[in-house]
C-alpha cells in the first residue's frame, strides 16, 4: 500500500485527533502552500458571505455575538474560532452545532487525499473551509488566528472584515511595536471590502484608504453585557449585522443574550473564568472585578501561564489582590510547570498556593464569600468547564 492510501486510513474521530495533533508543526510565514492546496481542492467559498475578524483581544467574543445575532435572524451560518477549550470541534460550528464527528472524520480524509505538509492551523482552517461548503451556508464567520497578514484564514475573499483591538501579544515569536501589529493586522484588509473598527488607528485607517475599502467605525451602543470590553465588541457585532440588513430589533435582543464560554463566565456564583491572558485583555478584566469588590471578603486569583509567559505582567496588574492560586493544570504540554511558577514566587510576600481546579471548586463551595478568578491561559481555562 503506498503512502497516499495509508493516509486515508481514518476512520474514527479519535484516530482523526491523533493524525492532527501529531502533524508536524510547519512553519514558513506565506502563505502559498495553504492557498495552493485550497485551489487544488477546488472550494467555491466565493458564493459564501465570509465576515472576517481580526484584534489582539476580544475577537473571539465579536464572533460569537455575530453568530447569535445571525442565527436568531434565521440564517443560515458557520462560524470557525480558535482555540478550543475541551472539545477539537468547538472551532466548528454551524446552526446545528457542533460539526459532527463523523463529519470531521469526513472532511479530513478528503483533505488528506489532496496531502501536503501544513501545520495544525492551517489544516483546521481547510476543514473549516470544507465544513462550510458543505453546509451550504449564506455567512461564514472567521475569526483569524494569530498572524494576521500571512494567517491561513488570509486567503479568503471576505464580504466584510473588523479590527477589534490592537495591542501587545505573543511577542516573543511576533511583532515588538503597535505600528508593526497594526500593519499586521491591516494586512486583512481587501481593496473595496468594509473595514469595522472601534478604536483610531492612523495605520489601519492609512491602508483602508490605500486599498479603496470602506471604513465603519462602531460608535457606542446601548448594551446589558458585563465588561467595558466586551460592550465594545458588541458595537462592532452591531455594525457588522447592520451591514448585512438585519433588523434593529433582532440586534439589539441577541447582543444581550450571547453565551461565550469562557468570557466572563460564571462556573457558580463565586467562581468566574476568564481568558485573558495579555497586558491589554488582563487591565480590563482587573477593571470588572474591581466592581465587584463590594460584594465579596476577597478575591482569589487563580491562574496558570502558557509556557514563555513572563508572570511579572499578571503580578504588575493585580498586586493588590489579597490571594494568589497557582493553578496546578493537567494540561502540561502547553503550559508552564506550577514548580517553575513558584520559583518566581518564593522572594515575595504575597500569599500564594497551589491548588488544582477541583481543589479551587471545593473550595468556591465552601467559602461563598469569596470569589475565585481563573484566568491567564485558555489551556487551563478548559478544566473548569467541567464543573
Amino acid at each position: 500500500m503506498d503512502d497516499n492510501k495509508k493516509i486515508l486510513q481514518v476512520k474514527s474521530y479519535e484516530e482523526a485527533l491523533e493524525k492532527i495533533f501529531i502533524k508536524e508543526q510547519v512553519r514558513d510565514y506565506s502563505l502559498e502552500r495553504v492557498r495552493k492546496l485550497y485551489e487544488n481542492m477546488w472550494f467555491p467559498l466565493d458564493w459564501i458571505k465570509c465576515i472576517h475578524i481580526a484584534g489582539t483581544n476580544w475577537k473571539g467574543s465579536t464572533c460569537q455575538m455575530i453568530f447569535s445575532i445571525l442565527k436568531q435572524a434565521h440564517k443560515k451560518v458557520a462560524l470557525f474560532t480558535s482555540p478550543h477549550l475541551v472539545d477539537l470541534r468547538e472551532r466548528f460550528q454551524s446552526n446545528e452545532g457542533y460539526i459532527e464527528k463523523d463529519e470531521f472524520v469526513s472532511i479530513l480524509n478528503y483533505i488528506l487525499k489532496f496531502w501536503v505538509s501544513l501545520s495544525f492551523f492551517e489544516l483546521c482552517t481547510l476543514i473549516a473551509f470544507e465544513f462550510f461548503r458543505r453546509k451550504k451556508v449564506e455567512y461564514a464567520i472567521v475569526e483569524v488566528g494569530f498572524w494576521w497578514l500571512l494567517d491561513s484564514t488570509n486567503i479568503i475573499n471576505p464580504h466584510i472584515t473588523a479590527i477589534t483591538s490592537i495591542g501587545y501579544d505573543h511577542m516573543d515569536f511576533l511583532w515588538n511595536t503597535l505600528e508593526e501589529i497594526s500593519y499586521q493586522k491591516a494586512g486583512i484588509i481587501k481593496p473595496w471590502i468594509p473595514i469595522i473598527y472601534n478604536h483610531k488607528n492612523e495605520i489601519i485607517e492609512k491602508i483602508a484608504y490605500e486599498k479603496w475599502a470602506f471604513l465603519i467605525f462602531a460608535w457606542e451602543k446601548e448594551t446589558n453585557l458585563l465588561g467595558a470590553y466586551q460592550k465594545k465588541n458588541s458595537w462592532i457585532a452591531y455594525e457588522i449585522a447592520k451591514y448585512l440588513w438585519i433588523q434593529e430589533n433582532i440586534i439589539k435582543t441577541w447582543l444581550m443574550q450571547v453565551n461565550h464560554l469562557w468570557r466572563l463566565q460564571y462556573i457558580t456564583k463565586n467562581l468566574l473564568i476568564d481568558g485573558a491572558h495579555n497586558e491589554d485583555g488582563l487591565k480590563e478584566l482587573k477593571k470588572y472585578i474591581d466592581t465587584l469588590r463590594k460584594n465579596f471578603e476577597t478575591i482569589v486569583l487563580c491562574f496558570a501561564l502558557k509556557k514563555g509567559k513572563n508572570i511579572d505582567i499578571i503580578l504588575k496588574i493585580f498586586w493588590e489582590q489579597d490571594f494568589f492560586v497557582i493553578v496546578d493544570s493537567a494540561n502540561t504540554f502547553m503550559l508552564e510547570a506550577s514548580e517553575n511558577i513558584q520559583k518566581s514566587l518564593l522572594s515575595l510576600w504575597k500569599s500564594w498556593t497551589i491548588l488544582s481546579p477541583d481543589e479551587i471548586y471545593l473550595l468556591s463551595q465552601k467559602n461563598k464569600k469569596t470569589l475565585y478568578l481563573a484566568f491567564g491561559s485558555l489551556y487551563m481555562i478548559g478544566e473548569f468547564l467541567r464543573f
